[in-house]
């Protein structure tokens, strides 16, 4: 299997989780479908999985660029 298959499989297990979702009545398990199905269909662009994965894993997020008010928030709550 190469990406462009792998793509491809993403593509149709999108489709799925949209006619799925279509199907489902109002309420919280359509709404997961249809955050499913969106999160399928964005990873089939490239350079999305990178994206994704920048967002959701804090170790890979670059640093906050002035961290001291972090480590002195302590400083603010003694007025």
């Amino acid at each position: 299997m190469n990406i462009t298959e792998l793509l491809q499989k993403v593509s149709a297990l999108a489709s799925e989780c949209h006619l799925l979702a279509c199907e489902l009545d109002i309420g919280g398990e359509r709404t997961e479908a249809f955050e499913i199905y969106e999160v399928l269909r964005r990873l089939q662009r490239r350079g999305s999985a990178s994206e994704m994965l920048a967002a959701t894993n804090p170790l890979l997020r670059p640093g906050i660029e002035d961290d001291a008010e972090w480590i002195n928030f302590d400083d603010d709550d003694d007025d």
